[in-house]
């Protein structure tokens, strides 16, 4: 193994030796030679550390990580599930006093299997569709550059075909135009270049971070990876706002030749052979991050307290089905589950307009949004939960339950499904199944996941009913108000949302369940509902005939965000 003299050996170093550093221990930040990392490795307290090759540090050297406060200069060791953010101890009393006890936690705890958390997901989603805009808009550019090539071109061959049939004395008019032509074209090619540039340079730096995440993913810690993941989405952030700036700046310019109308007729009274004029119209580009705004984060923050929460109709539409699920993911489609009319998984868009009927094997029951392109389906009478790709029409994973299941929810790259022969599943998004948690679902239908735990609605004693993610029954709720509850959700601050089937009302539960109130009411027999948090929207069903239902959509909002 070659060595490498910019990495000294830390324990040689202290001892004013220079010997040379063959590994790296991600939890000492430092190296150590042969000797020293035998040693390293003898004693209890370091025994685990994680040792890689100096080569494979060099190649996240690069990649910052803080471990220290900023503000206080303390070591990050909490973490606060609420805002997302790591942080010291002093920080808690200052900067998040009013956050909930059960939202702090260990940063060891935060960072754990942090390769393949959600947060690094969509940190790798956010930079691969950061670079497949910048891409199409680099592809836009080129193309918009070709136009203005285009244009001078014919310009140029309609100058020549008009020239043709001028007199010699228009020599000079046409030497005029063509510099006029040449300037305007040098002007305004070159501004398109500019900005070219300066897109290719944000191609390679998106490049360098997502090979910089790949890197980090091999050979940084756990809790390098979380602190990584964190700044570098503030980094890319601020890299995606600047380039919204400029392209916002962005014009289009087509350029064209007002021939004058009397050349043919009056050549010798003409002083001006034409005129090139540029058409400027905006390029309408756009970087969209389908990651959450600080608006959003606001808007959560003011729906802490559910006493401001409000319900605002947006849209309504009626279906010759009774739906046993729905869902809205965050681009705004629309999708609906019928398993007992026609058995049929349809999509609608954001204002209710039918669009397709999409193929499943059996009769969808529920389903739950994986990402923008993915969605996962049950179907009881075939005992199997499928993910579907939406974008491409594929089925991506098929995973057997060896029972009917029913409703279904996913959080963080968990499934939690209701299989009536078996219980309660938690499941990975590879179909392997996690945990089986052996509760009595016998009138279970609904279910709902959160942060650290998951809700579902029993039916015939009117409760709801909350685990932790060991399935330790860790509260109940039952309420006067609530009536044969069904679907179930959850909104971005761990509200829970019921639907009474025979008190005709929707339910609001405080995150803490220390209050709720009654959202809508006057319903007739709600059913399936869903959360969709990047909006703050609810879709919800409810029966309107004996053979049909209808589909509402509410805004959600706060007083306190008007």
């Amino acid at each position: 193994m070659a060595s490498n003299p910019d990495i000294p050996c830390g324990p040689c170093a202290y001892e004013r030796n220079t010997n040379v550093a063959m590994k790296w221990c991600s939890h000492c930040e430092e190296g150590f030679c042969t000797d020293c990392e035998k040693s390293h490795r003898s004693l209890k307290l370091t025994r685990d550390h994680k040792m890689i090759a100096i080569e494979d540090y060099l190649k996240i050297q690069d990649v910052s990580f803080d471990l220290t406060c900023k503000t206080h200069g303390k070591n990050l060791d909490l973490f606060c599930k609420y805002h997302g953010v790591a942080m010291c101890a002093v920080c808690v009393p200052s900067a998040h006093k009013t956050c909930q006890a059960d939202d702090i936690i260990s940063i060891d705890d935060a960072a754990e299997n942090a390769k393949s958390s959600a947060a690094l997901t969509e940190l790798e989603v956010k930079i691969s569709r950061s670079l497949e805009h910048v891409r199409s808009c680099i592809k836009n550019r080129l193309s918009t550059s070709m136009k203005i090539d285009t244009d001078d071109q014919m310009i140029k061959e309609t100058i020549k075909e008009t020239r043709m049939k001028l007199n010699k004395q228009l020599d000079a008019l046409e030497e005029k135009l063509l510099l006029e032509l040449k300037l305007k074209h040098e002007k305004y090619k070159a501004k398109h270049s500019k900005f070219l540039k300066k897109l290719e340079q944000t191609e390679k730096e998106f490049e360098k971070i997502k090979e910089q995440i790949q890197q980090m993913k091999l050979f940084a810690s756990d809790l390098q990876v979380f602190l990584g993941t964190c700044q570098m989405d503030k980094s890319t952030m601020e890299k995606i706002a600047l380039l919204e700036a400029e392209l916002g700046k962005e014009r289009n310019y087509a350029i064209e030749m007002k021939l004058n109308s009397v050349v043919r007729s009056l050549m010798n009274d003409v002083k001006q052979f034409g005129e090139i004029h540029i058409t400027e119209t905006n390029a309408d580009l756009q970087l969209k991050d389908p990651m959450i705004s600080q608006a959003q984060i606001q808007v959560r923050e003011a729906m802490r307290n559910i006493d401001d929460i409000n319900l605002h109709l947006k849209l309504e539409f009626d279906i010759q089905e009774h739906i046993t699920g729905c869902l809205i993911i965050s681009d705004g489609r629309i999708f609906i589950a019928s398993c007992w009319t026609t058995g049929e998984l349809m999509e609608y868009d954001e204002i209710g307009n039918y669009v397709r009927t999409v193929q499943t094997p059996s009769s969808p029951y529920d389903l739950t949004e994986i990402d923008t392109d993915r969605i996962a389906v049950t179907y009881p009478n075939v005992s199997r939960i499928e993910i579907l790709n939406i974008k491409e029409n594929t089925v991506e994973t098929k995973i057997e339950c060896k029972g009917r299941c029913y409703g279904i929810s996913q959080h963080s790259g968990k499934i939690f499904t209701i299989v009536k022969e078996l219980g309660i599943l938690m499941i990975d998004l590879n179909g392997t199944i996690l945990e089986t948690f052996n509760i009595d679902i016998s009138s279970v239908f609904y279910i709902t996941a959160t942060e650290d735990k998951f809700y579902y609605t029993v039916p015939g004693v009117h409760t709801v009913k909350c685990c932790n993610f060991e399935g330790k029954e860790i509260r109940v709720f039952e309420n006067r108000s609530l009536k044969y509850p069904g679907g179930i959700t959850v909104d971005s601050n761990q509200n829970v949302y019921v639907s009474g089937g025979r008190s005709h009302n929707i339910i609001l539960i405080q995150h803490d369940e220390k209050q709720s109130k009654v959202v809508l009411s006057k319903l007739s027999t709600p059913r399936a509902i869903c959360y969709n948090k990047t909006n703050n929207l609810i879709l919800l069903s409810y029966t309107i005939g004996f053979t049909s239902d209808r589909v509402a959509l509410y805004q959600v909002s706060s007083e306190n965000t008007y």
